[in-house]
């Protein structure tokens, strides 16, 4: 890694600063201050200085356990997911690394926890594109940063699904269950799969927030499914499509 001297911590922090004061609210300052800190600054300077992106442009999203920025590279726009490290969120997310056989050895501190938790996303998104789900391509990923494909415009990022007005539910809902059996193709159950997960970008759902994902080895992944799927049920069902828990878990185990 290239070393940080003074110089360019200092330009990176300030034009972080500049980030920072587009946002005016006292929450979102405070909200950035938590995100950018020293580490999480020598990790984006890793990824400046290994040619991955050249600057960090503004928000995305603001999720319970990280922020997403649009960044630039010589080859467009792509989005830097970066998780924060002063959060009381993670210790509750514990569960869906313990006993994924892929995590046997994490460290105890609650960096590491996080810095494993970035790790398991990048795992769980490059499994789940190599086996058809319709996810973002994950890129790279360095302590508690992970770059990741863009979904959206320069005018706007892709929206969540519950924000769009669908013209054919029943095709996004063919769409969505199609992403579920080639995960479970993959051997991984999402966990937290709903609505609020499923972004809405050109013509089809895509589905984000991966890092609890498990593999059907994990004690709970049964459960973890069957939530997913009544998830999936409950939302379409509300606008017109014939879904059936039953009928969508048999499709995605494929009988």
């Amino acid at each position: 890694m290239a070393k940080l001297d003074d110089r360019a911590l200092h330009l990176l922090e300030t034009r972080i600063d500049a980030l920072k004061r587009t946002k005016k609210d006292d929450d979102q300052r405070k909200t950035y201050d938590q995100v950018f800190d020293h580490t999480t600054l020598m990790a984006l300077y890793k990824l400046i200085s290994d040619g991955m992106i050249e600057t960090v442009d503004y928000p995305v999203s603001t999720g319970k356990e990280g922020n997403v920025f649009h960044a630039t590279s010589k080859k467009g726009a792509l989005a830097l997911k970066i998780y924060r490290v002063n959060t009381a969120t993670f210790r509750s997310l514990s569960r869906y690394i313990v006993g994924d056989p892929r995590f046997k050895k994490i460290g105890r501190s609650f960096r590491e926890m996080v810095t494993v938790w970035a790790q398991k996303e990048f795992k769980n998104l490059q499994r789940m594109f190599d086996a058809g789900v319709r996810v973002p391509r994950a890129l790279t990923v360095h302590q508690n940063c992970l770059l990741m494909q863009y979904l959206g415009d320069e005018t706007m990022p892709a929206p969540v699904i519950r924000e769009v007005a669908l013209d054919d539910p029943n095709a996004a809902f063919d769409d969505v269950t199609a992403s579920m059996k080639a995960m479970r193709t993959a051997k991984l159950v999402h966990g937290d799969l709903s609505e609020y997960n499923l972004l809405w970008w050109d013509g089809h759902p895509w589905i984000i927030d991966c890092a609890q994902a498990v593999t059907l080895e994990h004690p709970q992944s049964e459960e973890w499914f069957q939530r997913d799927v009544a998830n999936i049920a409950r939302y379409f069902a509300r606008l017109g499509v014939d879904t059936d828990a039953k009928r969508i878990a048999a499709f995605v185990q494929g009988g």
